[in-house]
C-alpha cells in the first residue's frame, strides 16, 4: 500500500503518464484552460488533480519504458489522448462563437471585435456575448464534472499499451469537427432568417420606392431587429447549448472507444 507522497521510480513513472493526460486536458479545456488563468495555477491545478485521481487509476496496466525516447513516445501519446478529449468539449464553445460571428456580419458589426481574454483572440461582439452565456451554462450544469468524470473513465478505457490512433479516429473527430457547424447553423438560424427577409424587404422598398435612401434606413433597422431578436432567441440559444452539453459524456465514450 502506497503512503502519501511515498513514491518508488515505478510509481513515479505511472504517475507521470497520469500527469500528462491530466495535464493536457486542463491546458486545452473551456474555461479551465483560459489564458485568464495564470500558468503557474494551471499548472498546480493539474498536479493536485493527477494526485487527487492516481490512486484510483494506479491499478491500470502503463508501460514499462527502459528509455528516454520510449518515455517520450508514450508522454507524447498520453498529450494526444488528453487534447482529444478537451477538443471534443472545445468544439461546443466553437460552434457558439461561429454562429456569433455569422450573424454580426449579418447585422453590419463583422467589422467591431473584441478581444476574447480565454483564446487572446478578436471575435464579434454577439459571439463574445454568447461564449460567456454558454460558459455560464456549462458550469451550471455541472459540465466540468463529466470532465472529471471523462478523465477518470479515460484510463480504464484507452490503454497506453494498446493505444492507436486509427482512421476511425480521425473521422469520429472529423465527425464532430462538422458537428460543429450544423450546431452554428441551428444557433444562428432564427436570427438569420429574420434579417434575411428584412433585407429582401428592404430591397423591395428600394425598387418600388427609388427616392427611399435604404442604405440610411437599413442599416440601423438591421442592428435594432438583430438586438431584438438576439433577446428573444435567448431560450432557443439555451436550449440548444444544454442538448450538446447533455450529449457530452456519449461523444467522449464514443471517442475513447475508437483509440
Amino acid at each position: 500500500m502506497m503512503g502519501s507522497f511515498e513514491f518508488n521510480p515505478a510509481q513515479i513513472e505511472s504517475f507521470m503518464f497520469v500527469l500528462f493526460r491530466v495535464g493536457a486536458i486542463l491546458m486545452f479545456m473551456p474555461v479551465l484552460g483560459s489564458g485568464l488563468i495564470p500558468a503557474r495555477i494551471r499548472i498546480a491545478f493539474a498536479l493536485m488533480f493527477s494526485l487527487a485521481i492516481y490512486p484510483l487509476v494506479q491499478h491500470h496496466g502503463y508501460p514499462q519504458v527502459d528509455s528516454l525516447l520510449g518515455l517520450s513516445a508514450y508522454m507524447f501519446i498520453e498529450i494526444m489522448v488528453g487534447f482529444s478529449i478537451a477538443y471534443a468539449v472545445r468544439l461546443i464553445f466553437t460552434a457558439v462563437q461561429v454562429a456569433g460571428t455569422v450573424v454580426d456580419f449579418q447585422m453590419g458589426f463583422g467589422v467591431v471585435n473584441v478581444i476574447d481574454p480565454q483564446t487572446n483572440s478578436q471575435v464579434s461582439i454577439t459571439a463574445q456575448f454568447q461564449n460567456i452565456l454558454a460558459i455560464l451554462l456549462f458550469l451550471a450544469l455541472d459540465a466540468h464534472h463529466i470532465i472529471i468524470y471523462a478523465v477518470v473513465e479515460s484510463f480504464s478505457a484507452i490503454d497506453p499499451l494498446s493505444y492507436a490512433f486509427t482512421s476511425l479516429s480521425v473521422e469520429y473527430l472529423l465527425r464532430l469537427f462538422t458537428g460543429t457547424f450544423a450546431t452554428a447553423a441551428k444557433i444562428a438560424a432564427p436570427l438569420m432568417a429574420i434579417l434575411f427577409f428584412l433585407s429582401v424587404g428592404l430591397g423591395l422598398v428600394a425598387r418600388t420606392v427609388p427616392q427611399m435612401n435604404v442604405f440610411i434606413i437599413g442599416f440601423p433597422l438591421q442592428i435594432a431587429v438583430g438586438l431584438m431578436m438576439t433577446a428573444f432567441s435567448m431560450a432557443f440559444f439555451t436550449q440548444i447549448v444544454s442538448r450538446e452539453i447533455e450529449f457530452l459524456p456519449e461523444r467522449m465514450l464514443s471517442l475513447m472507444n475508437t483509440f
